[in-house]
């Protein structure tokens, strides 16, 4: 948090300089024109070089007291179509320039600034009032990532009509800032069954019982489950594992429906410099997880997710598909575990084995490593733009589409 105040209250001497400088360079142009009206009328022509140069000092006089009159009677807003838009979406920005004054105003720059979510096409855009009381610009800007994003104006500058001096247009950040939420996609991925079966065997499901009980016909009245082969389509869950082992093909029960078996996962998240490859990461992650989640749901079982948001950690059930969707528009908002818990307590008194996800990359270690330390029989999921090392013998890797394979 201290390096990105810093930055901040870096910015505005680098702006500030950048206007002086703009300031000097109008001001030697201007002096050249000057010095050119003087070499007139020193050696051609007296009355004609003193004219243009009286002439040039009160357009320049005149010019600065209007644009300093105008440009207190402007007025500078910014809103976006919705504040709540799904990655790849299309957000139109716009930004109005309103004036209570007839006079015509010079050229208006709007310089614009937005969050490594965002991808704007241009940044600055130029713009003047004539006798017209407003005007607006649309910027077309596209989610790129996912979580919380923000766009405004860096800056907004207001030249005099010769060119030559240029000042700042004061604006509120508050107004000229908008803050987007960014949801991720849910992906659309076939079942994958090799990680659904392991996902099973973490969930702790009681599938031990011996062959002999578990061939038994339930017409019997005695305890055993009834079984066919497994056939595309058929729900994973009900895949009977160590039986299917020991023939060699899956096995599905019949005479059981299964209920849910409440799998833990938790998602770590360590503080991470937003740019191209975290954030890729992050999304990679979270929509893995989302379409791991849609899976596992579809085939009868449920999920108990616990995930950061600060100095705390969140508990979310997962049961219905409708859950999935209230999930997503959670994710957008999930913010780095401050508080140093990187497992939450509930998982660790559970006695449970977990799965985590997490979007940790290469040079951000030290959360993963900690967790793997704490839980070494705990399965972990990483994205493969991560490129982490192998951490673990339960680790998974998650393509760019959303396969998971493992380590």
């Amino acid at each position: 948090m201290k390096k990105n105040k810093k930055r901040s209250s870096e910015q505005p001497s680098r702006k500030t300089e950048s206007l002086f400088l703009r300031n000097l360079k109008g001001i030697s142009v201007y002096l050249c024109c000057i010095s050119i009206a003087l070499f007139i009328m020193y050696y051609f022509e007296g009355d004609a070089g003193m004219l243009l140069a009286i002439a040039l000092g009160c357009a320049l006089l005149l010019s600065l007291l209007v644009t300093l009159l105008v440009k207190s009677f402007l007025q500078v807003s910014c809103t976006v179509d919705t504040t709540s838009v799904n990655k790849g979406d299309v957000i139109r920005y716009v930004i109005r320039v309103n004036k209570t004054i007839t006079f015509p105003t010079p050229v208006i720059e709007l310089y614009m600034d937005c969050s490594p979510h965002l991808t704007k096409e241009i940044d600055v855009y130029k713009l003047t009032l004539g006798f017209h009381t407003g005007n607006q610009v649309e910027i077309p800007v596209l989610s790129r990532h996912t979580g919380v994003a923000h766009i405004g104006m860096r800056d907004v500058l207001i030249s005099d009509y010769l060119g030559v001096f240029c000042f700042r247009l004061k604006t509120s950040a508050e107004n000229n800032t908008v803050r987007l939420s960014v949801y991720p996609n849910i992906p659309d991925v076939a079942v994958q069954t090799n990680f659904l079966k392991t996902a099973v065997l973490f969930s702790g499901g009681d599938d031990e019982e011996e062959e002999t009980d578990e061939t038994a016909l339930v017409q019997t009245g005695f305890p055993g489950y009834d079984h066919r082969e497994y056939y595309p389509g058929d729900p994973v869950k009900r895949i009977n594992w160590k039986l299917s082992s020991k023939r060699d093909i899956y096995m599905i029960r019949l005479d059981e429906k299964m209920a849910g078996t409440g799998q833990l996962f938790f998602l770590d998240m360590p503080p991470a410099q937003q740019n191209e490859i975290t954030l890729s990461v992050r999304d990679n992650i979270i929509e893995g997880m989302l379409a791991v989640f849609t899976m596992i749901v579809q085939e009868g079982n449920e999920v108990i997710l616990f995930f950061p948001n600060g100095t705390t950690w969140q508990r979310k059930e997962i049961r219905h598909t409708a859950d999935i969707q209230a999930l997503q528009e959670l994710t957008a908002d999930f913010a780095p575990c401050l508080n140093g818990q990187l497992i939450p307590k509930e998982i660790i008194t559970s006695h449970k084995t977990p799965i985590c996800f997490t979007t940790a990359t290469a040079e951000n270690l030290s959360s993963v490593s900690q967790i793997v330390s704490q839980i070494p029989d705990g399965l972990l999921i990483s994205s493969e733009l991560a490129r982490l090392p192998q951490l673990t013998s339960e680790m998974w890797l998650l393509s760019d589409d959303w396969e998971l394979k493992k380590y």
